[in-house]
C-alpha cells in the first residue's frame, strides 16, 4: 500500500509541475502579445505623430514658407471685377498731333467687398475724367512701351485707391480691357 501511495504521489507530482508549466508558459506568452502591442503603437505614434522643430531657425524657415504659400495664394487669386461698366477713354497722345490712345479699365476688388463694387461704379465718371487727364498727359513713347503699361495700371491704381473713403477698402488691381494705339 506504501508502494501505491508513492506511485499516486509520483504521478501527482508531475501532473502539478506540468500545469504549473502550462501556466508559465501561456504567461510568458500573454507578456510577449503585450509588449508586441506595445512596440508596435509606439512605432506607429513615432512615424505618425510630426516631430516638433528642434530650433528656432526651423520655426522660422516653416513659418517663412507659410506665408510665401498664403501670398502666393492671395497673390493668384482673382477677386471680384467691375466688368460690366468698364471705364472707357480716347484721348490724344501728348506731344503728338495725329496720335491717339484708345484704353478701357475695370477695378478689380475683394469680392467680399459688395460696398465697394457699388462706389466703384458709382464713382464711375470721376474715374472716367481721372484716366483722360493721366492718359492725355503722357507721351507716345511712355504710351507705347509695354513696360510702361504696368506704370500706368499702377499709378491708375494709387490715383483711385487715394481718392477713395479710408474705410471704404482698396482696389487690388486696375485691368485694361482695350489699349489700341493710332
Amino acid at each position: 500500500m506504501a508502494d501505491d501511495k508513492k506511485k499516486d504521489a509520483a504521478s501527482a507530482a508531475p501532473a502539478a509541475g506540468g500545469a504549473d508549466g502550462k501556466k508559465k508558459s501561456n504567461l510568458i506568452l500573454v507578456i510577449g502579445i503585450i509588449v508586441g502591442i506595445v512596440a508596435i503603437q509606439t512605432a506607429a505614434v513615432y512615424l505618425i505623430v510630426p516631430k516638433p522643430p528642434a530650433n528656432e531657425e526651423e520655426i522660422a524657415q516653416k513659418a517663412k514658407e507659410d506665408s510665401l504659400r498664403l501670398a502666393s495664394e492671395a497673390a493668384t487669386k482673382m477677386g471680384a471685377v467691375t466688368e460690366d461698366t468698364p471705364i472707357e477713354a480716347v484721348v490724344n497722345i501728348s506731344g503728338t498731333e495725329d496720335r491717339f490712345l484708345k484704353a478701357a479699365i475695370i477695378f478689380e476688388y475683394d469680392e467680399k467687398n459688395e460696398a465697394l463694387g457699388a462706389e466703384l461704379r458709382r464713382r464711375a465718371p470721376k474715374y472716367k475724367d481721372l484716366l483722360i487727364n493721366h492718359l492725355g498727359s503722357l507721351s507716345f513713347t511712355e504710351v507705347s512701351d509695354p513696360g510702361e503699361r504696368d506704370k500706368i495700371r499702377k499709378d491708375l491704381q494709387r490715383m483711385i485707391n487715394a481718392s477713395l473713403p479710408a474705410k471704404m477698402g482698396e482696389v487690388r488691381d486696375v485691368l485694361f480691357t482695350t489699349y489700341i494705339i493710332q
